[in-house]
């Protein structure tokens, strides 16, 4: 697990295949983007947030970030989620090999 700087306005990262991108204010988290640093990806993506009881799968899928095309797993949340919630993005090559996790953190 990485951390990476509070999502109390916006945050993002990335560890080995797995980027996050959360938007927000504060404690409210408006979505969630799971996507990859690698230029191709075949894979999905786990979407989860423990502390707040959320986990969500992409379909399987081939995901390409090249130049200006990037394409990722967006989910709309809307929602005030709990003081230092780690919301994380898990990466799954072929759908089945984990290959990273990055994480942001939630807090006032």
């Amino acid at each position: 697990m990485v951390g990476v700087a509070p999502a109390s306005a916006s945050a993002s990262g990335c560890h080995s295949s797995a980027c996050v991108r959360v938007e927000g204010s504060k404690l409210h988290v408006d979505w969630i983007k799971a996507y990859s640093g690698d230029e191709r990806f075949h894979g999905k993506f786990k979407i989860y947030a423990e502390k707040a009881h959320y986990v969500k799968w992409s379909p399987l899928a081939t995901y390409y970030n090249t130049g200006t095309r990037q394409t990722f797993y967006k989910v709309n949340i809307d929602k005030n989620w709990p003081d230092g919630t780690d919301v994380c993005v898990q990466a799954f090559v072929e759908g089945t090999a984990s290959n990273g996790t990055a994480c942001v953190t939630v807090h006032d």
